[in-house]
This record gives structure tokens, C-alpha cells and sequence, in this order.
């Protein structure tokens, strides 16, 4: 149980920003990743060390965001989107105003990634957010590369019709602060 306390606590944040990014909605995004954490220890015996354990946990992650997507999509009521927070993200600030700027492009980039087809969202997020290669992705998700990758980029084009070029500036921040966290 000790290893697995540690690797739980060591990308307990990580699997919280995923789901909040597939979800839209921090509180249930911590809520996610608390019963996908359970689920992990509950299948402990099965994990095998040779798998990254974000990468393994992050299936229960990914499993579970559907299928709170799916309750929400059956008792559906009209929300105003707007209402959606973006969980906390660390950044560096250089002023007060280039922090509301940046604030104010993060929330709008945070609603129009939560507006996504959920196909081009879970694609978008795992590959360009959590800078997981497209391989595997696909095994993550039993979709061919070759369709993840048509998905990651038809979401980014929704993303840059929607919002411009800046699209692509964001995504590589997000690659690189993807990459620092791994």
C-alpha cells in the first residue's frame, strides 16, 4: 500500500487537471480522480510495473469522465457556460494586467476546449495537454493512432476557427508544461 500512497500523492494533481480539462468542472474533476484512485488501489494486483502509473490511473481517469459526461448528457438541464471554472493553473505573471490577460484568453481557451465534440476534447487534451503521444492514446482508448491524431487536429482547428492563432501558442505552452511534469 505505501508505494502505491506515494504514486497516488505524487500525480494526484496531474489526474485532477485531466479531468478537469475532459470535464469542465473542478469539483467533480477531484471527485473523478478520487474514485479513480480507488479503483487503482482495487486493482493494485493487476498493475504492472512496467506501465507508467499516471499513464495506467489516467484510464480510470479517462473511463470515468465519460461516464459522468453520459449521466450529465441523460439529465441534461440548460447551464450557462460561462459558470465553469478552470481548475488553478501555476504560471508565471510579469504584471497585473498581463496576468488578467492571461487570465481572461485561459478562461476563454477553457471554455471553448470544453465545447468540443467529446472525441475531439479527449484527443486535445490527452495529446496536446498531457503531451501523450498518439500511440498511446490508442491504447488507452482502443482507437486507431491514425484517428486520434485526425481527431487531435480537427479539435486544434475547431480551437483556432473559434479563438485564432493564439490556439497554437497555448497548446505549446500546455506541451511544455506538460513536459515538465513528466
Amino acid at each position: 500500500m505505501t508505494d502505491f500512497a506515494a504514486l497516488a500523492e505524487q500525480h494526484r494533481d496531474r489526474l485532477t487537471r485531466c479531468a478537469a480539462l475532459l470535464l469542465g468542472d473542478l469539483d467533480e474533476a477531484e471527485a473523478v480522480t478520487q474514485e479513480a484512485l480507488a479503483r487503482a488501489f482495487a486493482a493494485w494486483a493487476e498493475y504492472r510495473p512496467d506501465t507508467p502509473f499516471v499513464a495506467w490511473v489516467r484510464g480510470f481517469v479517462v473511463n470515468l469522465c465519460r461516464q459522468h459526461r453520459r449521466r450529465l448528457v441523460r439529465h441534461a438541464t440548460p447551464t450557462d457556460p460561462t459558470t465553469l471554472n478552470p481548475p488553478a493553473v501555476e504560471g508565471r505573471r510579469n504584471g497585473v494586467l498581463s496576468g488578467i490577460l492571461k487570465d481572461e484568453l485561459a478562461g476563454r481557451l477553457w471554455l471553448a476546449v470544453g465545447q468540443l465534440p467529446e472525441a475531439y476534447r479527449e484527443a486535445v487534451v490527452l495529446h496536446y495537454i498531457e503531451g501523450m503521444e498518439y500511440a498511446d492514446i490508442a491504447a488507452l482508448m482502443g482507437v486507431a493512432a491514425g484517428t486520434l491524431r485526425a481527431r487531435a487536429l480537427r479539435g486544434r482547428t475547431l480551437l483556432k476557427s473559434e479563438l485564432g492563432p493564439v490556439v497554437d501558442t497555448w497548446l505549446r505552452v500546455a506541451d511544455n508544461d506538460s513536459e515538465e511534469m513528466r
